[in-house]
């Protein structure tokens, strides 16, 4: 689908009232070189019909009313239209739209169109803006494009004082023709755009958003968002914003690190990443250096940077000496590096530190200053040493890249921020926001340069009926498959103490009851029985609850208790889930979630992630859990999910014992649903 005309218009029509106003006076505004046509019926100053337009424009704005978007939408494509904004509500987020949004399907026909319920978008680039509100911008050459789901939030993006440079801005709407990922992929061939900017609150088709990111990657832009939705709150309103779909917020912050998608928390920090992306891109590595005159400061990025993927490495040694000729001996060599303020008004011992940190190999050099601007505040000094960094970085184009940062947002103005941009320095506002980026655009490159992309496996439809398996059967399903299982007998209660001495005590005894999943809170399970008394008493106290009873072996020297489960989304499929297991699975909440294909290598990293992880590497003298063991499990589970996919619910260990180094791991408890044939 060809979507230049449609995005960069030589004709374009407006019609509507008082909001198309707007888009006729900002094109205006932004000195749109092309022609703009005014329809409306009353007005003398405008044609009064389509009819009366000379040509098919490339594009149209429409500010009418729902009934008249259709009719008037069906006209034009007819007459050769490139492309629309439907600025009216009232179709699919309304309980009467539906009908409505099909109307509009039928109008349109192929005709690519953004909407309905959008602002429609401005294009900085080529100087046309088809917005019907205040746009603040001017024309870039090269710059960020942002997309979103909500026309107040592109407003105050537009607004930014951070000197961001956006190109496009593009409401969504609906998404009803053009989606996300369309856009994604239409504004990542544009050579003119640097970076990709999103804020989301639903993905209507996964696996086409996973093909429109992966070719903005091939084509070297990088991405970063907001997705609203991380609140139960947050959820139920963005459903009645845009009708969206939010799916699990888990899931989604494990497809977006998948992706390579930076998810960031506010629009401060997506301005800031998006900056620092538009600069330099993906960084090529975490290590990062700060320094500034201020110990304070200095402290406060340690203990920042700290809580982030970032690493504040140590000032090589090969430069030390070439550092203290410029610093003094006062200075304790160290980074984050306070500088202190003996060589501050000392331009060329300043420019002599710039020049021996702009070549020791960090992904950014930070210069962290706050000389409020525009304050009455004598900033000669600060000037000068902002001037200083700018000189080395000139100075030497192969050194390592540079950024100016700011504790408080508001302290570099647009003067200093210009600056810096003209000389290949990022300006960087607000301690927090600024680090967060780094961290965000690291963990880009780390993800590009180990790519794997997610796929995402049809789910079975919720609304079959399905089979819950007994424990026994279950533990069988998975044995068959290669999972290690305890020894156990399925017996009824009189032949209980028989089966135990079988096996050898200690054991285990279960009541199996196939509608009770969570036996432990019933009181259908006895560990470490002993003895024949032991059993006796436990098949007893059970009595009333079963007729038929597993006995297995005891476990007992287990390192650590996991949960590896199946969990079905509607939206994403089958995923797995790794965490912290046994009866407290739902108080420590400690556990990660995993997208198909599953490797090697992601599942030792997800691992690494679980706080329970530090009992597998061996707690206070205890020993060394299976690590490798674990790691098989992940990878077998995964295989048996995706062989099982076409009839599997669900399916949950736990908990899965990891045992000592070498003696691997064991599903203990098992519950496995199907759907029912």
């Amino acid at each position: 689908m060809n979507l230049d005309r449609l995005f960069r218009p030589t004709t374009v029509a407006v019609y509507g009232g008082k909001w198309s106003d707007y888009v006729f006076e900002q094109c205006k505004k932004l000195g749109f070189p092309g022609e703009l046509w005014r329809v409306h019926p009353n007005r003398p100053d405008c044609f009064s019909s389509t009819e009366e337009l000379p040509n098919a424009p490339d594009v149209v704005f429409l500010g009418i009313n729902r009934e008249l978007t259709v009719l008037e939408l069906s006209k034009l494509r007819q007459r050769g239209l490139g492309g629309a904004v439907v600025f009216a509500s009232g179709f699919s987020e309304e309980k009467d739209g539906e009908k409505y949004a099909r109307k509009l399907d039928n109008a349109a026909g192929d005709l690519p169109f953004i909407g309905p319920n959008c602002y429609g978008f401005a294009n900085f680039f080529d100087r046309v803006s088809l917005w019907p509100d205040q746009v603040t911008g001017m024309k870039v050459d090269r710059g960020v494009a942002f997309i979103a789901q909500s026309g107040t939030i592109s407003i105050t993006m537009m607004s930014q004082r951070r000197s961001l440079p956006l190109g496009y801005v593009i409401s969504l709407g609906n998404q009803q023709c053009l989606a996300a990922e369309d856009l994604i992929r239409y504004c990542a061939k544009d050579d003119r755009v640097s970076a990709i900017g999103l804020y989301l609150e639903g993905i209507l088709n996964l696996p086409k958003f996973i093909e429109a990111v992966d070719y903005a990657r091939s084509l070297g832009k990088p991405i970063a968002l907001i997705k609203a939705g991380r609140s139960e709150k947050g959820r139920r309103i963005a459903n009645t914003h845009t009708g969206a779909l939010t799916g699990s917020d888990i899931l989604h912050d494990t497809f977006f690190e998948r992706l390579g998608i930076a998810r960031c928390e506010t629009l401060s920090s997506l301005l800031e990443t998006l900056k620092l992306l538009h600069c330099f891109g993906p960084l090529p590595s975490k290590r990062i250096l700060v320094l500034g005159a201020s110990g304070g400061d200095m402290a406060m990025i340690s203990d920042s940077a700290s809580k982030l993927d970032l690493v504040c490495s140590p000032i090589p040694d090969a430069e030390t000496r070439n550092l203290r000729a410029s610093v003094g001996e006062r200075v304790k060599i160290e980074n984050p590096l306070d500088i202190q303020t003996a060589t501050w008004f000392d331009y060329p011992k300043l420019r002599q530190m710039f020049d021996v940190l702009l070549r020791c190999d960090y992904a950014v050099t930070a210069f962290m200053v706050d000389p409020q601007d525009e304050t009455e505040a004598d900033t000669e000094s600060f000037d000068r040493a902002i001037d200083t960094m700018i000189e080395a970085v000139k100075g030497k184009p192969n050194s390592g890249q540079a950024a100016l940062l700011s504790s408080l947002p508001e302290s570099l103005s647009r003067k200093t921020r210009e600056k810096c941009f003209h000389a290949g320095v990022v300006p960087l506002q607000g301690m927090a926001e600024s680090l967060e980026a780094l961290h965000h655009a690291a963990k880009i490159s780390k993800t590009w340069k180990e790519w794997s992309q997610p796929k995402i496996i049809p789910p079975i439809s919720d609304t079959l009926p399905f089979k819950i398996l007994t424990e026994s059967e279950s533990k069988k399903m998975l044995s068959d498959y290669g999972f290690s299982i305890p020894k156990s007998r399925l017996v009824p209660r009189e032949q209980v103490p028989n089966a135990a001495e079988e096996i050898g005590f200690p054991v285990v005894l279960k009541a199996v009851v196939p509608e009770i999943s969570h036996k432990t809170e019933c009181g259908g399970v006895s560990l470490n029985l002993n003895n024949l008394t032991d059993v006796s008493e436990a098949a007893i106290g059970m009595s009333g609850i079963a007729e038929n009873f597993l006995v297995e072996e005891m476990i007992n020297d287990g390192v650590a208790e996991l949960i590896l489960g199946l969990y079905v989304d509607q939206q994403f499929g089958p995923t797995l889930t790794l965490g912290a297991g046994g009866i407290f699975t739902e108080l420590m909440k400690d556990s990660v979630a995993i997208l198909f294909p599953v490797s090697e290598k992601q599942v030792r990293e997800y691992i690494e992630k679980l706080r329970i992880n530090v009992l597998l590497k061996g707690w206070r003298g205890k020993p060394e859990g299976d690590t490798e063991a674990l790691v098989e499990a992940v990878i077998l589970f995964a295989d048996f999910v995706q062989h099982h996919a076409d009839s599997l619910f669900g399916c949950e260990i736990n908990p899965l014992i990891v045992r000592p180094s070498g003696k691997g791991v064991v599903a203990v408890d098992v519950l496995i649903n199907f759907k029912q044939k």
